[in-house]
């Protein structure tokens, strides 16, 4: 009675264990638009350079402020108050051409923070987009696999009832069982690839909560689902794609900001040779005990002056510095530049390569191998062939379908790098 009731206990334990777990990620499938929409809301870098580009801005209005008054008062004690009057008033500085710009120049920086945060989001998007599409390739990896091990398991099966009615030598069924085998490890070796695209998928768009996983169960050639033009359209034109990129691009843009930034800078640095102006100004008053008149007496006082006067230090270190960095921005500008050719260049290559590829493909191999796997197991079962030769066709057409999805996969993810380096988020490129 008491090992049942342990067991029991046990069990409830186990049970609820599990559920406990199981409540704590959600499994959830997601098309790619979705994957990208969640990554943008949800990922805590995305925030931050969201939250820098804020500060930025708050940037702004301290660059525009003004400075605070000075209260402060005069008294005299003892018989230094004789004929001399007490004083309460306020002293403020006002500056002179120096707050427009300081608010220049922190707008010119909240812009190239926010062409940051954009370009860290283009970077993101190419990221979820790699690993989305990597995900369904290792989808359809397994399931070409598992298709095969299921055919060879078949051919496995036939091979041995036929040995037993002596229509073929011993030998052929050794060499299926040892074909299936190695079906059997390459699907696990698939399965588990499987597992690790989606793990780095959900690790890309920073979840724990919820287990994403993709819409569809295998890579196809719907390309309007993934974002992506077909691979027959012969519509982009490289000139005009490198000419919208060094428009649009978030890191140039910010490059070319940094330039107007420093240049604002030393406009800042410069407003230092101009001297502010102080007002002081306030009630002063005599009591009847100090008075000369031996009676209250009391008025105002106002004093104008100038303040910071660049004599001594006038701020040429300052002045040469700023211009340096002005310098130095458009030596950035420059470089970023010629990355910039060079990455739309390298994109551009790679996807008319992807897309050559992909076509020859769908073209040629594709249904070259399928009709070679059909005619063999045709073949074999008319018995005018030999296992080991069906097993040569089906090495090849699988070795066909593998090459096929990772044409398929660069095809996709070689559009998608295109799009980023174009700093595109957009498929249809109609206006380009």
């Amino acid at each position: 009675m008491k090992l049942k009731l342990v067991l029991i206990f046990l069990l409830f334990f186990i049970t609820a264990k599990v559920n406990f777990c199981l409540g704590i990620v959600e499994n959830k499938k997601i098309t790619l638009n979705e994957a990208i929409d969640i990554t943008l809301s949800a990922n805590p870098k995305v925030k931050i350079q969201k939250l820098n580009t804020e500060t930025s801005i708050n940037k702004i209005k301290i660059a525009d402020r003004l400075q605070n008054p000075t209260i402060e008062t005069f008294q005299n004690i003892g018989p230094a108050g004789e004929g001399n009057p007490q004083q309460i008033g306020v002293d403020y500085t006002i500056e002179i051409l120096k707050r427009g710009k300081r608010k220049e120049y922190a707008k010119s920086e909240a812009l190239a923070a926010y062409d940051d945060e954009k370009y860290y989001e283009q970077v993101l998007i190419l990221n979820v987009k790699r690993a989305y599409i990597d995900l369904l390739l290792k989808k359809a990896n397994y399931r070409v696999l598992k298709n095969q091990e299921n055919l060879t398991n078949e051919l496995y099966e036939t091979a041995k009832k036929q040995a037993e009615k002596n229509i073929i030598p011993h030998t052929e069924v050794i060499q299926a069982k040892i074909a299936l085998n190695r079906a059997i490890i390459y699907t696990n070796v698939a399965k588990s690839e499987v597992i690790k695209a989606q793990n780095r998928l959900n690790a890309t768009m920073n979840t724990s909560e919820i287990n994403y996983d993709t819409k569809d169960d295998f890579l196809n050639d719907n390309y309007a689902k993934l974002n992506t033009i077909s691979p027959l359209d012969d519509k982009l034109n490289f000139e005009k794609i490198k000419n919208y990129a060094l428009e649009n691009r978030f890191d140039l843009l910010k490059a070319k900001q940094e330039i107007e930034s420093a240049k604002n800078n030393l406009r800042v640095v410069r407003s230092q040779l101009i001297p502010d102006l102080e007002i002081d100004g306030g009630y002063a008053y005599q009591s009847k005990g100090v008075s000369s008149t031996g009676r209250f007496m009391s008025g105002g006082y106002v004093q104008v002056g100038l303040t910071n006067i660049p004599l001594i230090y006038q701020y040429q270190p300052e002045i040469k510095n700023a211009k340096l960095d002005i310098e130095k921005a458009q030596l950035k500008y420059e470089d970023i530049k010629v990355d910039v050719i060079r990455d739309i260049t390298d994109a551009w290559e790679k996807y008319t390569i992807a897309k050559t590829n992909l076509n020859f493909y769908n073209d040629e191999l594709l249904k070259d191998s399928k009709e070679l796997l059909q005619e063999s197991k045709e073949n074999l079962d008319k018995k005018q062939i030999d296992i080991t030769a069906f097993l040569v066709s089906k090495k090849i057409y699988l070795e066909s379908m593998l090459y096929y999805h990772e044409a398929l996969a660069e095809y996709y993810i070689s559009y998608a790098e295109l799009l980023k380096e174009m700093n595109m988020t957009n498929w249809e490129m109609e206006n380009i």
